[in-house]
């Protein structure tokens, strides 16, 4: 295998809170990853909040937590949790983060006892596949590949037997995005998600919505 000279950064490196910031606020993955069939228009987001002044003080915070104006009573959270596979990792077939789908688990769960109307828990998938199709792109072939079969069992075996693991309303999904060439990460290679299955709502409490509110003030007027 060539073993090339890279020039840009890995998509497999990037923090994963940058990662998350990255897709969420793009204008047309925020939509795509994240909006589904039958939420409200014009939702905006938050990260990284805290739930310390949640009713029922929980620990922890909501990775993304999505409400649209006016309609703080079908608040949408979401907890994330990045897979990521870089060049060792695709060298090795080996994956990473695996076992921790179960934390992601613990916390959705959390969140979804809560009570917001909406709750999912996304796996992001980014692999740097440069290396491995580097001989390939050498030649003046273009390849796109990203995990080999092997890889790509695995991971999904695994998402499999996490399903039990989340309450039965919450929705899953699986985001993929792969560096397929020596590129600035996001610019090219490909990517896409798989919904395992979606979200059941379910009505908010009036306390749990007036603490959305206050979470989306310029939003919603906090008329709750």
């Amino acid at each position: 295998m060539i073993t090339p000279d890279l020039i840009h950064d890995s998509l497999a490196e990037i923090p994963e809170n940058k990662l998350v910031d990255r897709i969420v606020t793009d204008k047309l993955w925020g939509r795509e990853f994240f909006m589904f069939h039958g939420m409200p228009s014009g939702m905006v987001s938050r990260q990284c909040v805290s739930l310390t002044s949640a009713p029922g003080n929980p620990k922890g915070d909501i990775d993304v937590l999505f409400c649209a104006p006016d309609l703080p009573q079908q608040a949408v959270a979401y907890q994330i949790k990045r897979v990521k596979f870089g060049i060792n990792q695709l060298r090795s077939e080996t994956p990473n983060k695996l076992q921790e789908f179960k934390k992601l688990a613990q916390q959705t769960n959390l969140i979804s006892r809560m009570g917001f109307w909406q709750v999912y828990a996304h796996f992001i998938v980014v692999a740097d596949g440069r290396e491995q199709n580097a001989e390939a792109q050498s030649t003046g072939n273009l390849t796109f590949q990203g995990l080999s079969s092997k890889l790509r069992s695995l991971l999904y075996s695994a998402v499999s037997s996490a399903v039990r693991l989340f309450d039965s309303r919450i929705g899953l999904g699986v985001m993929e995005f792969i560096q397929t060439m020596d590129s600035e990460p996001f610019t090219v290679g490909t990517h896409g998600i798989h919904i395992r299955r979606f979200c059941e709502p379910t009505p908010q409490s009036e306390a749990l919505t007036k603490w959305v509110g206050d979470v989306f003030p310029q939003v919603t007027g906090s008329k709750v």
